[in-house]
């Protein structure tokens, strides 16, 4: 039986350099499709063996193919792949999914889809794929898109790109992601690695970045690849053109500049398309404004739904020629320095006055019930939040203005935080975690105007506000101020 398993073998594979490459063929990314031509093809020359090594062989080469890891096969109005690609006009660039024109409205965030979808927006983006059937699944029923992120890990969070094991399996972790989700038909593109220019240094990372971009087009050629950056800059664009030419289009996660940032990108020489990944108020990270201990000051929630509404009609659609389109962050409610600094929601899922302002510029429509318009707060009696300290045995007053369009009744609720610890964690902001509010400061806490007594422990704290129209949506501010200790009157050190 041996001899005869020998003889059949070398009439089958004749020399060792076909033997190669029939095992090597069987890779775990390739389709079924492709590992049936390979079947057919060797079982061809099978047909000269003995029939009982026919038998034999062919159910061994069955069992290899049974075994290789399939694809997830997706359902939607009956294809399993929609096309997205980028084409240069004579007036610029532009988005295009199935065959049409596709300008991106989108949001940053893992919840509140269905609400998107109802406010016009069309695209949501997740940094990971950690959730991704269910965003996937949930977009797909919508009719919304997802860029889809690969979660790279930078270099200050200690990831050595120099390991080639350590970067053998994250390659192999992107490429069972890839084959997993590339025909799903809500896959919008791919977005490898966020603002991976603050924490990684070296060249050899964006090498390793381009290597997964250029597996990324081997194994998904139908959709594009892309990667979020945070500083635009000469050397920063140079690095990425030099050493990353399979990312297709640039995006950027930008704040308080985001008025700037076409400017920005024509002269650090990004002539290509662009997306604006993450855009929202100024950040607490920029520090447009601080006070005297140096907290930077938040936007009230009417005040960031005015600034929204300028910066993305000047820095969005009136870059239409080169930008595709942006995400608005966060959508959902996320603790970044505040609980409110980014969320466009609530925890209990409340609206704020920027949510609807996107709907507005997204579809040209406001809701029909309109968060509540915050006009003023202010806390001891001063217009200059800058400089509110507090001092012991003392009792302050607060105020807040709020109008609401539909003359809806207002809920006031206060309460007050310490200052969080967002500057310990050297922008791992997924550790950061929302303060235990101070007790037994808040004399009254159902009304326009409060008492606060002075807390416990000295520091730096800040006086929240959150008014409901009961209707689903919220306005929001606070206000930081500094308790002073006993020994101290002037200055904080």
């Amino acid at each position: 039986m041996r001899s005869s398993l020998r003889e059949g073998l070398a009439t089958v594979i004749t020399s060792e350099t076909e033997l190669i490459p029939f095992f090597t063929n069987l890779r775990v990314d390739h389709t079924v499709n492709k590992l049936s031509l390979i079947c057919n093809f060797y079982c061809t020359k099978l047909f000269k063996a003995k029939s009982i090594l026919y038998r034999l062989f062919f159910l061994f080469l069955f069992a290899l193919v049974s075994c290789q890891a399939k694809e997830k096969v997706y359902h939607g109005n009956g294809r399993t792949s929609r096309t997205v690609a980028v084409q240069k006009e004579s007036s610029g660039y532009r988005l295009y999914r199935n065959g049409q024109p596709y300008f991106i409205k989108g949001a940053g965030g893992y919840t509140h889809y269905e609400r998107l979808k109802e406010m016009g927006g069309n695209s949501v983006r997740v940094w990971d794929t950690n959730d991704a059937d269910r965003v996937l699944s949930q977009a797909q029923e919508l009719g919304l898109t997802v860029m889809l992120g690969i979660w790279l890990t930078r270099e200050k969070e200690n990831f050595d790109y120099y390991n080639q094991e350590a970067v053998r399996a994250l390659k192999e972790r992107i490429r069972r992601d890839v084959l997993s989700y590339r025909n799903h038909p809500a896959l919008l593109m791919w977005c490898i690695g966020n603002e991976m220019d603050l924490g990684t240094a070296n060249v050899r990372a964006w090498r390793v970045i381009d290597d997964i971009a250029a597996m990324v087009h081997e194994l998904d050629p139908n959709h594009p690849t892309t990667t979020a950056m945070n500083i635009i800059q000469p050397d920063k664009i140079r690095l990425l053109k030099n050493q990353c030419p399979n990312i297709d289009i640039l995006s950027v996660n930008r704040y308080g500049g985001l008025s700037t940032l076409a400017e920005d990108i024509q002269k650090a020489g990004w002539e290509g398309p662009y997306i604006i990944t993450e855009y929202g108020p100024p950040g607490y990270f920029e520090k447009w404004t601080v006070t005297e201990w140096d907290a930077p000051i938040e936007f009230t929630s009417a005040e960031k739904a005015q600034f929204i509404r300028s910066r993305y009609r000047s820095a969005i659609i009136g870059q239409s020629s080169h930008c595709l389109g942006g995400y608005a962050f966060y959508w959902g409610q996320k603790q970044e320095c505040t609980p409110t600094w980014f969320s466009l929601f609530l925890e209990t899922g409340e609206k704020t006055e920027v949510a609807d302002m996107l709907q507005y510029l997204w579809s040209g429509r406001w809701p029909a019930n309109r968060a509540p318009h915050l006009v003023s707060m202010r806390l001891t009696n001063k217009d200059n939040v800058t400089s509110n300290r507090l001092f012991p045995g003392e009792t302050y007053s607060a105020t807040v203005l709020v109008q609401d369009s539909e003359g809806d009744s207002l809920r006031y609720h206060w309460e007050v935080l310490p200052k969080s610890n967002w500057e310990e964690l050297d922008g791992s902001v997924d550790r950061e975690v929302k303060p235990t509010p101070v007790g037994n400061v808040l004399l009254r806490n159902n009304s326009a105007t409060i008492e606060l007594k002075f807390p416990v422990v000295p520091g730096p704290y800040r006086l929240f506000v959150y008014v409901y129209d009961g209707k689903g949506s919220v306005a929001t501010a606070n206000i930081p101020f500094y308790a002073e200790s006993v020994s101290q009157t002037t200055g904080v050190q």
